[in-house]
């Protein structure tokens, strides 16, 4: 079957893009336009003209707006096509479209002749996508501008991808009433310092890495400040780079000055991020996108774009992933929908789902990596041809957006509450062990989370360590805190 559309436009011109996610053809067998689960099928007779421009045109009313497609074409599309098109049919909705993206893309000026005089037509159709709040007006072209960033970075998202419900702001709220539920001052202030603390935990050992203390309390700092700086900037981001990274070494004075990559135990690149030569252009659009507040207003597609897009273009040599989560919690409190001081344990959940986390990781990295050519080499890979930066500006953040969502769900239904139940149950068992028996406080407190990690049960080894105590004392160590956190021996619990 003939490639029609984006798909033909990179046969024709061999084209450096990732694979189309459902490629256009031409097919006998339809009569109609029909989509299937890996193409969209058109009849024999669908008007299209075999030219650059007439399947850019097809492209555009068919198929959507792929910039990363669209920005490789138009190193290969004479200028004067796109005119002598507009020339045809000033007021050609689609034409009118492609010469717009023709100047924002390559930021140089049409000479057209002829303008159009119709009303305004959208870049972006807002039926099929999420649209900027507040577009801008392209006078020339009477195009209306509503992608949701710049043309140095400009994330996708399809409405057919958003999740239905709840809203992000329902479950923002649900977290703040959850935490509010706990009247008690002290164990409010507790609690609000374990989800903190399990954040932390968690975004390390994502890393695999095993925070010192001091490492550790200067995260939890940081994201009790989450929200707090109204600009994000290369010396901002620089400076929680050299918070969170293993050592004064890993630690960075700027955005990264050569080429990084990531590579698994056989020494296999698994991940190309954004050529060196490119990334100022890529952080300049980047930055601008997570710091307008009228273009991209959708909170929970602004959290997921900003920290996705963050760890695709990978700005350091170190702490790139840590970084990318802690930026969910800055969008989410500088917007205001979860106050500061608040946390939301979205690592610890993320932590629990990692091969889900993966997933939407690696749906990026395998096909943009494809992308590349290059050579093994003793220190480096010798990378001899890229794709250049487009693949990361304009990337399709509808996976991401949806997991994020999940994730979020997930920790305000499910973890935040296992969380203060947990603490409940301490402060319950350890009050009622305190008042029966005389034991140092830290052995108590570890025999109340041993028990509560074995379902209840203190294991053999478990009460030789502690021989020096009666086996009734141990005893009812296990019957209090069964009691308090609701157990059975047969329940399953998490270790704490």
């Amino acid at each position: 079957m003939a490639t029609i559309g984006y798909a033909q436009l990179i046969s024709r011109l061999s084209l450096v893009v990732r694979p189309l996610a459902k490629p256009a053809e031409i097919s006998g067998s339809v009569n109609r336009r029909v989509d299937s689960a890996d193409r969209v099928l058109f009849p024999r007779g669908v008007a299209i003209e075999d030219t650059l421009v007439g399947h850019l045109e097809f492209a555009l009313r068919q198929e959507g707006v792929n910039l990363e497609v669209i920005d490789a074409l138009f190193e290969h599309l004479p200028p004067q096509d796109l005119l002598a098109r507009l020339s045809a049919a000033p007021n050609g909705a689609h034409i009118r479209r492609a010469c717009h993206l023709w100047e924002w893309l390559t930021e140089r000026e049409l000479p057209a002749a002829a303008l159009p005089t119709g009303g305004y037509v959208d870049l972006f159709p807002g039926d099929d996508y999420v649209t900027a709040a507040q577009p801008t007006n392209d006078r020339r072209f009477r195009v209306r501008n509503n992608a949701l960033g710049t043309a140095d970075f400009s994330p996708v998202v399809r409405r057919a991808a958003l999740p239905s419900a709840p809203s992000l702001p329902e479950l923002l709220d649900k977290a703040r009433e959850t935490l509010a539920s706990v009247t008690d001052a002290s164990l409010h202030e507790r609690a609000l310092s374990y989800l903190y603390l399990s954040e932390t935990r968690s975004s390390f050992e994502i890393e695999r890495e095993s925070p010192s203390s001091d490492k550790q309390e200067r995260f939890v700092q940081l994201l009790r400040r989450a929200g707090e700086t109204m600009q994000v900037t290369e010396d901002w981001l620089v400076s929680l780079q050299n918070a969170v990274v293993r050592d004064v070494y890993s630690q960075e004075a700027s955005y990264r000055t050569r080429q990084n990559w990531l590579e698994d135990a056989t020494g296999r690149v698994t991940f190309f991020p954004v050529p060196q030569a490119e990334l100022a252009r890529a952080m300049r659009g980047w930055e601008a996108f997570i710091n307008d507040e009228h273009r991209c207003t959708d909170v929970l597609i602004k959290a997921a774009a900003a920290a996705f897009g963050f760890v695709y273009l990978h700005p350091f040599m170190d702490g790139n992933g840590r970084l990318h989560r802690f930026l969910i919690h800055h969008v989410l409190t500088h917007s205001g929908l979860l106050p500061t001081g608040t946390v939301v344990p979205i690592s610890a959940v993320i932590l629990k789902n990692i091969p889900s986390y993966l997933e939407v990781l690696s749906a990026f990295s395998q096909p943009v990596t494809r992308l590349w050519r290059y050579v093994r080499a003793e220190e480096a890979p010798h990378v001899t041809a890229h794709p250049g930066s487009r693949a990361y500006r304009f990337f399709d953040a509808g996976k991401e957006v949806a997991f994020l969502h999940r994730m979020i769900q997930l920790a305000v239904e499910d973890e935040i509450p296992r969380e203060l139940a947990w603490l409940s149950g301490y402060d319950k068992a350890f009050a009622q062990l305190d008042a029966e028996f005389d034991l140092p406080r830290k052995d108590l407190s570890a025999l109340i989370r041993m028990a509560q990690s074995s379902q209840g049960r203190l294991s053999a080894r478990r009460r030789k360590q502690y021989f020096y105590l009666p086996a009734e004392v141990l005893d009812r160590v296990e019957e209090v805190v069964r009691e308090s956190f609701g157990l059975t021996p047969e329940d399953g619990s998490e270790a704490r």
